[in-house]
């Protein structure tokens, strides 16, 4: 037997903490990326454990139906109307003036803070309406959608109203994230979200051993509205009394300031919906719940890949964001090329091993690897995504430039896939849609980064319209 060397050993002197941070440095991570980054390989490593008891604990039409219903709910994008993003933006630009004190409220330019509230205030209206309008929306017309179809003996009810309430109490809350990661807390919702993504695995996990079938919808949702309406009562309560006072004279004007930069936005992920949410609701109608399950259980993967990869870029709108605001261009510019190169890059490599290992599963489990597409298929999802990799890191470079020329680019790539997979699904089979999500995103990501070096190449200061 070989002993190892002990020369193989680190000596007894060995700075962990100065190895972990060169190795941050190496991968281009910050506290921020760092946060964002685990609660992501944190659902990389439960989500698959997650879909492995729900191979065990749920039937297939069960597991399409608990796809389809996520993705129903995702059509909250479409009241969401891009607010979300205007408001971390903006706030991005104010908070350039302002700071956090030790009791984690905000101090600085008086006229910055008046203008934030007031940004805070027409959200916070604009959110309560829609939540309203949400809840009815869900489930109306998802009652008519799930209905119309043969229910396979599944209890969907009383899960798809309770998901719809849950759903509706936790959009209304989305002013309070937009605005924190706006004032850079980028660190502190990364936290969160870590802790949120165990607790809801923890919850989802115990459900599905217990038995309860699709009813593990009612539970999960509970708790993932609790979870955070606990952690923002608990942690940010001071930041939430300030910043609901009335604002004073200096106001955003909604119209003049914001709606520009919001419509297009809402385009923007409107079209994406039918692109990512909207899929497995479409294989539902075109195909029936079994498919729903395997493209739903397919694609999640896809997303987890690509959400790990997308933080290099995601989570430094903000501060780039601020950077423009004080002039900073080669700063920006140097740290976003940077960033797109590790995004890219991490994408083609993680998207090429679930490929692979999804092909030795199918190999070595053929019968739990049934729940999944095919390998052959799940390719056109992996290639399609890392063609969009390279648009998103291009829309997060003028998006802290708030501005969003993709709208439009956005819209037809997302009518074209619905329309074709409509179309050629329907006679071809389901093997048909991950290549065409491939087929529309070759000339989207191409002139998205042409647009991107138009962009770059003129003068960037207009963006800002300061």
């Amino acid at each position: 037997m070989l002993i190892p060397s002990a020369n193989l050993m680190p000596p007894a002197n060995f700075n962990y903490k100065s190895a972990y941070a060169r190795l941050m440095a190496l991968l281009g991570m910050d506290r921020a990326i760092a946060a964002s980054t685990a609660t992501q390989l944190v659902r990389f490593v439960t989500g698959p454990i997650t879909m492995m008891l729900m191979i065990k604990h749920l039937r297939p039409v069960e597991q399409g139906y608990f796809y389809s219903f996520a993705g129903v709910i995702g059509i909250q994008v479409f009241l969401e109307a891009g607010f979300a993003q205007s408001i971390t933006q903006f706030s991005s630009k104010e908070f350039a003036w302002l700071r956090f004190n030790g009791n984690g409220v905000l101090v600085g330019k008086r006229d910055s803070l008046s203008r934030l509230r007031s940004l805070f205030q027409k959200a916070n209206l604009y959110y309560s309406i829609m939540g309203g309008a949400l809840m009815l929306t869900l489930m109306g017309g998802g009652y008519l959608f799930f209905s119309s179809k043969p229910d396979h003996g599944v209890a969907w009810l009383t899960p798809w109203l309770v998901g719809s309430a849950c759903a509706a109490i936790g959009f209304t809350l989305t002013p309070f994230w937009a605005l924190l990661e706006g004032c850079n807390r980028i660190t502190e919702v990364a936290s969160y979200r870590f802790w949120a993504s165990i607790v809801g695995f923890a919850t989802t996990s115990i459900c599905l051993l217990l038995g309860l079938g699709i009813d593990v919808v009612i539970w999960s949702s509970v708790v993932s509205v609790a979870f955070p309406v606990a952690y923002l009562a608990l942690k940010w309560r001071k930041l939430a009394i300030q910043i609901l006072r009335p604002p004073g004279k200096s106001q955003v004007s909604w119209r003049r300031e914001i709606w520009g930069f919001q419509w297009r936005i809402a385009g923007t992920w409107m079209s994406r919906y039918f692109l990512e949410s909207g899929l497995a609701p479409l294989a539902m109608q075109l195909h029936g719940p079994v498919v729903s399950g395997q493209i739903g259980m397919t694609f999640q993967m896809i997303r987890m890949i690509g959400g790990i990869a997308n933080t290099w870029t995601a989570v430094r709108i903000p501060s780039w964001g601020a950077l423009a605001a004080k002039g900073m261009w080669t700063e920006v510019n140097a740290a976003w090329s940077l960033a797109a190169r590790r995004s890219v890059g991490f994408c083609v490599l993680g998207m090429s091993a679930f490929v692979i290992a999804l092909l030795v599963f199918q190999w070595l489990l053929p019968g739990p690897a049934a729940r999944f597409l095919p390998a052959s298929s799940a390719a056109g999802f992996a290639i399609g995504w890392v063609l969009y990799s390279i648009w998103l890191v291009s829309m997060h470079y003028t998006r802290a430039l708030r501005r969003e020329p993709y709208t439009f680019l956005h819209l037809g790539v997302g009518i074209s896939f619905l329309a074709a997979s409509v179309l050629l699904s329907s006679k071809m089979g389901d093997a048909t849609i991950p290549w065409i999500f491939a087929a529309v995103h070759i000339p989207a990501a191409a002139i998205a980064w042409r647009i991107l070096h138009h962009i770059r190449t003129t003068t960037p200061q207009q963006s800002l319209n300061s």
